[in-house]
């Protein structure tokens, strides 16, 4: 249930940018950024593992 101080937002992305030192091949290389995560059931931030599988590709052999 939306109390009176929720809210949604909605935006657009028009520009995203990396440092030269995370970028391999003309590529932003994740393994370089080191992202974190906020867990906001547990209250805390968690780092980003390694690669578990590819997007729009692995799920087409459940079919």
């Amino acid at each position: 249930m939306l109390k009176e101080e929720d809210g949604i937002l909605v935006g657009e992305i028009v520009n995203v940018s990396a440092d030269e030192s995370v970028v391999t091949d003309g590529v932003v290389d994740v393994t370089k950024v080191k992202p974190i995560s906020f867990d906001p059931f547990g209250n805390a931030y968690y780092g980003i593992g390694k690669k578990v599988g590819n997007a729009f590709k692995d799920g087409t052999k459940l079919k």
